[in-house]
């Protein structure tokens, strides 16, 4: 039976350097056999010895303490878990001068995320420093002594500082799969309880066609708790070298994150080389909650030039940056909304002067709760858009709305709404066709009324559920058309679609009115969906007939005379193996005739995951080109650990051709990532020409990631 005392003196093992010395909690020591030796000053616990203060336990064969020595032993099957969760294993330690100093055979340490550390001895100076002789370092399971892990570090000394929770190494060894790969004579990282502490990042490695090689050699400062930096000087084979760094910091009631690069290179067009100039980067974000009501933040993005980010392969390069800022307000019924908005074109696809200055965009939406009229909706808008060259435009717009939806005892399902929208314009530099350009105020008036009805029927049979919706809708409005006076700044991309139907417009925004807006829309809606078969299947179709032609259309918009195109979706869904789905815009005067296609597939093959979208359009209104592009990618799972996939874009118009190809070879276990790909880039715009890049990321658990820079998976 064990017998259980209370003794004033405390134990420090190896390195803890706080274990079992918190608060000066009492002790308490359970063993199978307790006895005082030698006038009392020798304390010898045998036989399941466990000593407990508050979260910590050490656990061992035998204790021995000396009183007079001030000097503990413990042998056989030693372990101390500390109120980290940290476990310490040895087969024999001793720990004097004030348990701050010590010294073991055969200690491991296992952190609460797995890794370990193991050395044949190790001693503890000043409670804080441990020195490991013959040591290593892994995260990965090694349960078995049999099987080497992925990856460790084999040192001739490692040594653990546990006040500044860092690990260094002595002629260090990376081992990968058994074999040493890489030596250094010094090398340190954060131990796995530390998430951030300044020091250098793995370095990136690509090869580029264009650039050559890149490598990357970041520092991470960790400046607070809450701020951060990181330095990180790049290497261009083919260029001079960039330096890219990045800050970020958080407060208490949000953040701001800072990013940008610097370099002095060469900037080529196609036939033109410019001398050495100064090129880079700016990225500036700011999110804040300025209480529970009202938040704001803002955006900076910006380039010395519109090539800059494409050449040097940046994750933000994009046709056009967006800069802008935005306050944002909103409760139980209203939202507030305003923005403004500054764009630097990065495509020469785009012109620049006419891309215009938002400054400001305010937008206010109130919703009331029901009353006996329904429910009163308001919004309220103001814009400000100004151009180096084409129109300029100011707009304030006030729409209100009453929508009154009303059942019968039958299912029927009925919606009254009418709206109101009175805009006023004053407007500059609008071009005219055969006519002077236009400068004046514009006001407008345009009521519109919709009756809209549905009627739900859903029959459960066996383990199948049938859904069917017939839904129409009558929509009202005058007359009127759209004048050259008004620039179309919100309308002038518009696809005919099944979102369009059963609303009092087709048209997305207010600039644009339709000629002729008297109509009824038609649609039905049919699911079936099967629980045991794990089967499911939608359909829908739609229609709209006009009560006079509508000329505003294009003549392949799907609206050009008065009945229009029929709008289509259909999916299936077979479990987590197949899913199906086809919408499609359907000529009205030839059924096998369409003019937008868009196909979508995504499967489960075996081991083998499929996807691929195809979407064909014919030019219509606002998109002057006819587009048909294919995505396809495959990914092949061989087990657990590896997977291959590889994916394509290509243009299929008659001018088109392939945008992009990637592929990519995936390594995953408990304690290392492997990704290994190559790219293949199409595009041409100016000094940005198509190339391969060499991707590869190597991320080992706890000591960080060694990578290219960008992400293979996309």
């Amino acid at each position: 039976m064990k017998k259980t005392i209370l003794l004033f003196f405390f134990i420090v093992f190896l390195f803890n350097k706080n274990l079992l010395s918190k608060d000066n909690a009492p002790f308490i020591l359970n063993a199978q056999k307790i006895v005082n030796n030698h006038n009392k000053s020798i304390v010898i616990a045998t036989g399941d010895v466990e000593v407990i203060q508050g979260k910590e336990v050490l656990r061992a064969d035998y204790l021995e303490f000396d009183k007079i020595k001030n000097k503990a032993y413990v042998k056989g099957n030693v372990s101390i878990l500390d109120e980290n969760g940290v476990v310490y294993f040895a087969d024999y330690a001793e720990v004097d001068k004030g348990f701050k100093n010590g010294l073991t055979k055969n200690i491991s340490i296992l952190f609460p995320d797995n890794s370990k550390v193991a050395a044949a001895s190790g001693k503890r100076f000043k409670g804080q420093i441990s020195r490991l002789k013959k040591a290593l370092y892994t995260a990965c399971n090694c349960d078995d002594p049999n099987i080497k892990p992925t990856w460790q570090i084999k040192a001739s000394e490692v040594v653990h500082d546990s006040k500044r929770k860092k690990i260094s190494y002595k002629n260090a060894f990376l081992e990968f799969l058994g074999f040493p790969v890489a030596y250094t004579p010094y090398y340190s990282h954060p131990d796995p309880s530390v998430k951030r502490q300044s020091g250098f990042l793995f370095p990136s490695y690509t090869s580029n066609s264009e650039l050559g090689t890149i490598i990357r050699t970041p520092y991470y400062y960790a400046l607070s708790p809450y701020k951060d930096l990181t330095v990180e000087p790049m290497y261009i084979s083919g260029q001079r070298p960039l330096m890219y760094a990045q800050y970020r910091q958080r407060f208490g009631n949000g953040e701001v994150n800072i990013e940008g690069s610097f370099t002095n290179a060469d900037r080529r067009t196609r036939v033109t080389t410019y001398s050495k100039r100064n090129r880079g980067h700016l990225f500036i974000d700011g999110k804040f909650d300025h209480n529970d009501y009202w938040r704001y933040g803002f955006n900076v993005k910006r380039t010395t030039d519109d090539t800059y980010l494409s050449r040097y392969l940046f994750e933000g390069a994009s046709d056009r940056l967006r800069s802008d800022f935005f306050i944002e307000g909103f409760d139980d019924k209203s939202y507030f909304f305003a923005t403004g908005i500054a764009t630097q074109v990065q495509s020469s696809t785009y012109q620049s002067s006419k891309t215009p200055l938002i400054l400001p965009s305010i937008n206010y939406n109130y919703q009331s709760e029901k009353t006996k009229i329904g429910f009163l909706d308001f919004n309220a808008s103001f814009l400000s858009l100004t151009r180096r060259e084409g129109a300029d435009t100011r707009k304030i717009s006030l729409q209100p709305i009453i929508t009154y939806p009303f059942n019968d005892n039958f299912g029927n399902r009925f919606k009254f709404q009418a709206k109101t929208t009175l805009s006023s314009y004053m407007v500059s530099h609008v071009q005219r066709t055969g006519k002077d350009d236009y400068k004046g105020i514009q006001n407008r008036l345009h009521p519109e009324l919709l009756f809209g009805w549905d009627l739900p029927l859903q029959k459960i049979q066996n383990d199948s559920t049938f859904f069917l919706k017939p839904q129409a809708a009558l929509i009202l409005a005058p007359n009127r058309g759209s004048n050259d006076e008004i620039p179309n700044e919100d309308s002038d991309s518009f696809e005919f679609n099944e979102t369009h139907l059963f609303t009092s417009s087709f048209y997305p925004g207010n600039d644009k009115l339709e000629k002729s807006n008297q109509r009824i829309d038609y649609g039905l809606n049919f699911a079936i969906n099967s629980q045991k078969k794990n089967l499911s299947s939608n359909f829908f179709i739609g229609q709209s007939l006009r009560f006079r032609k509508n000329h505003n259309f294009g003549s392949k918009s799907g609206l050009d005379d008065q009945l229009s195109d029929l709008i289509g979706k259909i999916g299936f869904g077979f479990g987590k193996n197949l899913d199906i789905s086809y919408r499609f815009l359907m000529n009205k005067d030839s059924l096998f005739s369409t003019r937008r296609d868009q196909f979508t597939v995504s499967t489960k093959v075996y081991n083998n995951d499929i996807s691929l979208n195809y979407i064909y359009l014919e030019p219509t209104t606002g998109i002057s080109d006819e587009r048909e592009e294919l995505n396809f990618s495959i990914s092949h799972t061989f087990n657990n650990n590896y997977s291959l996939k590889y994916s394509i874009k290509e243009d299929m118009t008659h001018s088109g051709g392939l945008l992009g190809q990637r592929l990519g070879l995936t390594f995953i276990n408990e304690c290392f990532t492997t990704e290994i790909g190559l790219v293949r880039s199409y595009y041409l715009d100016r000094e940005i020409k198509p190339n391969d890049t060499f991707l590869i990321n190597f991320t080992f658990k706890t000591l960080g990631t060694f990578s290219t820079g960008r992400n293979i998976s996309n």
